[in-house]
């Protein structure tokens, strides 16, 4: 990742050589997700997207142990790649497969036909791609691109950004999307990704950017109350939100309604939200008691020395204001849902819950470990801020028990001693976990193997995994239940 060497632990791409593949993928990623202090805007992320039955990765948890040490509770999620295109669309060696990745990508030919790889190298002619960013560029009306585009889907995606203020995606930073048009269709879609910096993680990055210590200004003029941002006040400038959004908003505002209706709401999330916590507490105590040298489990930059309280995972898990690793501030899961809530259910005139409408509704803050602003920012022995997001990829070299290195995709997993063998262990809690078909909206529950041995080639044995049959596959674990 862009932001790996900042943090203390690393997240580990798996590619599965050869024809063999894990219950359909063959590429995923263990996500350490170490600027979130709650391990569930991911998680939860993925779950909002596969509620509403919209094309999305999924996400579950795992125990990571590699050569028996214990390296922490991860995220394990999809990777929009090839080998999930063909998983969820049955198109093999898809063509139409973009990934824009790098910022500033708004979907014209000027900004997004360059810097938007894809993914299959032995695509060489472009044109398909530009043709499609010609035409949005030439577009006046939705009715222009209505055949290129899935537009609803679209729409559905940038409702999402601004309800969960997910800067870090198209309407504020313009990347981590792919675009992909599905084999003998014809409307692109719009697939998003990397979700820790959603419902209100660090959102002064994006809003406030570099603090300058000498210039206590910068933050007057500035509204930092980013839940009760407008539409307007959230999103950059771009042709296409002009023409789908602004010049006539009802299609967008009735997608918005209904994705609030459907899934982004208290009475929907909270419980969810409560069911995932009591999930992962076992293993996000475990995750906070140290080695024999002082560390945390899976700890790789050990020039890290700030780690999340139990405390601060409890609290930013419901309602209370956090400061982060960065310096920044996350705002509380629960604080966020309600106070967005509130804001859309009255700016668009919505019917909604009047136990979450009610201004005295009644939520705990823990002020032991509660940030407000950064009123002390000039007090501080240390000036705010430590670092910003890069634009540029970044090789990460990491040691572990065998001096394993990270590629600069991070997709291959490489033991330098042909003599040594690294087993990889993926203990999931209760010794299951739920990757999830998207399209259709379905789960399939699989137990992944905990003795799984990355040998010289990176191949991973399968001998002896029982493939879980038809009826297996409908049962669900209790981390993916529905809600």
């Amino acid at each position: 990742g862009r932001t790996a060497r900042v943090y203390g632990r690393q997240a580990y791409n798996i590619k599965i050589r050869g024809n063999d593949d894990l219950y359909g993928r063959s590429q995923f990623k263990l996500r350490a997700d170490p600027s979130d202090a709650t391990l569930l805007r991911s998680k939860l992320i993925c779950d909002i997207h596969n509620r509403l039955g919209v094309p999305s990765i999924s996400a579950n948890y795992v125990s990571l142990y590699i050569n028996d040490e214990y390296m922490g509770l991860y995220v394990m999620m999809d990777a929009i790649k090839p080998s999930w295109i063909k998983y969820v669309y049955d198109d093999k060696d898809s063509t139409t497969l973009y990934q824009c990745q790098s910022r500033g990508a708004k979907l014209s030919v000027e900004t997004s036909y360059s810097i938007c790889n894809n993914e299959n190298e032995d695509v060489k002619d472009r044109s398909e791609w530009y043709n499609f960013l010609n035409a949005l560029d030439n577009a006046t009306s939705a009715a222009d691109i209505e055949d290129i585009l899935d537009i609803d889907q679209f729409l559905t995606e940038m409702a999402l950004e601004y309800l969960t203020g997910a800067f870090d995606h198209y309407l504020d930073y313009g990347h981590n999307y792919y675009m992909y048009k599905p084999k003998n269709e014809t409307k692109w879609k719009f697939l998003s990704y990397d979700f820790d910096y959603d419902l209100g993680q660090d959102i002064d990055i994006s809003k406030i950017g570099i603090f300058v210590v000498d210039l206590p200004e910068q933050l007057d003029h500035i509204n930092m109350d980013y839940p009760n941002y407008s539409f307007e006040e959230f999103a950059k400038p771009s042709h296409l939100i002009d023409i789908l959004i602004y010049k006539d908003p009802r299609r967008f505002e009735e997608i918005l309604k209904n994705v609030v209706t459907k899934v982004f709401n208290p009475a929907t999330l909270y419980p969810h939200i409560d069911e995932l916590k009591a999930f992962i507490k076992p293993y996000i105590e475990l995750d906070k008691i140290p080695n024999s040298e002082g560390y945390l489990p899976g700890k790789i930059n050990k020039s890290q020395t700030k780690d999340y309280t139990m405390a601060q995972w409890d609290a930013n898990s419901e309602f209370t204001t956090i400061e982060t690793i960065s310096t920044y501030r996350a705002y509380g899961l629960k604080y966020w849902i309600l106070a967005k809530y509130r804001y859309v259910c009255k700016t668009y005139g919505m019917t909604c819950d009047p136990i979450y409408m009610d201004e005295n509704f009644q939520y705990p803050i823990d002020k032991s470990v509660e940030t407000i602003g950064y009123d002390d920012l000039y007090q501080r022995e240390t000036p705010i801020n430590t670092f910003e997001i890069p634009v540029e990829k970044e090789t990460a070299s990491v040691e572990i028990p065998t001096e394993i290195t990270l590629d600069q995709e991070t997709t291959i997993v490489e033991v330098n001693s042909p003599k040594e063998t690294t087993t990889v262990e993926f203990n999931l809690p209760k010794e299951t976990t739920t990757i999830e078909n998207n399209l259709p909206k379905e789960t399939t529950s699989v137990e992944i193997p905990t003795d799984t041995t990355l040998e010289q080639e990176t191949e991973i044995d399968f001998t002896g995994v029982e493939i879980p049959t038809e009826e297996d596959s409908d049962s669900d674990s209790d981390s993916d239940s529905e809600f």
